[in-house]
């Protein structure tokens, strides 16, 4: 799969997630916008983001680097799971969950809720991060409130179908 195929169905992927996170937790936020940039594989410590949201903004800005590795060596499924899985983690933290560790505890617990197979990627991924797929990987976390600087974002239009069906 591309990159550029991959694009298109994001937007799905997203209202997945938003059904899913009404359906466990019982919350729902509109408006966000989704971005995409290269953030490259070594920002802190050795380590890469996956994606970041900046409260109390709008954007989701998802890093392409690591994605590009998970397109290029991973089956189907793991993409999908992938880009889920970031997606939920980063509309978590829209909800209002900062803490890193509480937005972690939910990503898991939804995931389990929401996929009847204990291996199914999307769960190995909230349970054991994506080192499971690309081994020798150290993950770092930004804090929310430090958005990267001089990065071109590519934002994805129509990401988010609902917050249009205001304007139709």
């Amino acid at each position: 799969m591309k990159l550029h195929d991959l694009k298109k169905e994001m937007p799905k992927i997203f209202e997945r997630i938003k059904k899913d996170v009404k359906k466990v937790f019982g919350r729902h936020r509109v408006g966000l916008s989704l971005g995409l940039a290269e953030m490259g594989m070594g920002m802190g410590q050795g380590g890469f983001i996956g994606g970041m949201h900046f409260a109390p903004g709008t954007d989701i800005i998802m890093n392409t680097s690591p994605l590009r590795i998970i397109l290029e060596t991973q089956p189907y499924e793991v993409v999908w799971a992938y880009t889920y899985h970031i997606l939920l983690h980063e509309y978590i933290h829209s909800l209002g969950i900062i803490d890193e560790r509480q937005c972690r505890i939910l990503t898991l617990k939804l995931s389990k809720e929401i996929f009847s197979e204990s291996d199914h990627p999307a769960i190995i991924l909230a349970e054991s991060g994506i080192g499971t797929f690309i081994p020798n990987l150290r993950l770092t976390y930004i804090p929310p409130n430090q958005k990267p600087d001089g990065i071109a974002i590519e934002y994805l239009s129509e990401f988010e179908k609902e917050s249009y069906d205001y304007y139709s």
